[in-house]
């Protein structure tokens, strides 16, 4: 397994984790960039509807989780490789691809992104946690979440720069640089070395696995319709500049870099208490953002929801870690990874045809009350969970 590796081939463990980080680096930032700004392409420059936004950020969702649920799950780990580094080279073209798009060309693009980061992702998260010592798998996969808030912060940051000088269609040229980094590391990712007999598990009757979706949808469900119209509403409500719309994204990641830094240092003991004080976060996050009066009070909310945000997804796949062997792990981030990405398909869809017709606000109301019962449904959940975790 990769720790005898790192022992026995020379191969250091910081080498190991550095690249891993910074293709975590390179691909999120990226496809931050993607998720965040194709809404605001394809509303301003194409004249897409709140509805047609919906289903451009559904497109690329279902397409992710197409790939992730369907064929990464049951790829082996040579075919899995094979199928990582060639995305990576894809997933680099696609940003020449978005630079030159037009009204129809985008929506394929969308589709293709979603196919790459269905290979890339769930292999990134599956390497992250091949160590065998828990304390070390913890304190990785912190770390990996850590590198995760860093991209977010630092890719917001400088296409709000960006935007100061060249218009958002040329912005996607200049970051097919990450694409390019990702891509040249992409062949030293470690996959775990696997027996060729065919494993069977059903990762849906196991309580970790049950808890950790029930958190992630806490706050991915709010998170999906921010990515998609968050930005709209800022621009349209307040009437600030795209340059600004994408500096308020870089603070929401700011408190969420922090939060995955201060898991890093000190990985949760308590899984359902931290699990309990996101969702609440992120149910008082939403409250501020939907009464917020000017801008101050909106720049407020995204620092609050940032807090969940960092916080969700590392104590989800901590658990997952925590949850299942080392060889049942690749099917399990798989499938969790599949079901975050039918939420996003679920989500833009329904939020862009609800915005249309009862507003912004009121959709993030009724979104509230979806939030209410996952607190719920967890709760039950872990009662029912004799693991200690």
């Amino acid at each position: 397994m990769i720790k005898n590796k790192v022992k026995g081939s020379g191969i250091s463990f910081v080498r190991i984790v550095l690249t891993i980080m910074i293709i975590t680096f390179s691909i999120r930032a990226s496809n931050n960039m993607l998720t965040t700004s194709v809404p605001l392409l394809v509303r301003y420059y194409f004249g897409f509807s709140e509805t047609e936004v919906g289903l451009i950020a559904a497109l690329l969702s279902f397409t992710t989780f197409l790939t992730t649920a369907l064929l990464n799950a049951r790829l082996s780990a040579n075919k899995r490789r094979i199928a990582f580094v060639s995305s990576n080279f894809v997933y680099m073209l696609v940003f020449l691809g978005i630079w030159l798009s037009n009204f129809y060309s985008i929506w394929l693009l969308a589709a293709v992104m979603g196919v790459l980061l269905g290979f890339i992702m769930p292999n990134i998260i599956t390497a992250a946690g091949l160590f065998k010592d828990s304390r070390t798998r913890d304190r990785v996969l912190s770390i990996y979440t850590v590198v995760l808030s860093f991209s977010l912060i630092i890719g917001p940051l400088i296409e709000s720069e960006l935007l100061k000088f060249i218009n958002i269609r040329s912005a996607f040229l200049i970051f097919t640089l990450f694409g390019l980094v990702s891509f040249i590391l992409s062949p030293f990712m470690k996959f775990p070395v696997e027996k060729k007999k065919k494993i069977k598990i059903n990762v849906f009757s196991n309580y970790g696995f049950r808890s950790a979706i029930f958190n992630i949808m806490a706050y991915n469900i709010p998170f999906a319709v921010l990515i998609a119209f968050a930005g709209i509403y800022e621009k349209d409500t307040f009437k600030v500049s795209f340059s600004f719309v994408t500096l308020v994204f870089s603070l929401f990641f700011l408190t969420s870099f922090l939060s995955r830094v201060y898991l890093s240092v000190k990985p949760p003991r308590n899984i359902k208490f931290m699990m309990n004080s996101t969702i609440v976060l992120t149910l008082i996050g939403i409250i501020v953002m939907v009464f917020s009066r000017n801008i101050t009070m909106f720049i407020a909310s995204f620092l609050i929801l940032g807090i969940p945000h960092g916080f969700a997804y590392p104590v989800s796949i901590i658990t997952l870690g925590r949850s299942f062997k080392a060889r049942f792990r690749n099917v399990a981030n798989s499938y969790f990874f599949a079901i975050m990405m039918a939420v996003g398909v679920l989500l833009p869809t329904l939020s862009g045809f609800s915005i249309d017709n009862v507003g912004f606000k009121l959709t993030f109301i009724f979104i509230t009350l979806l939030i209410l019962v996952l607190l719920v449904l967890n709760n039950v959940n872990f009662r029912r969970w004799k693991l200690n975790v």
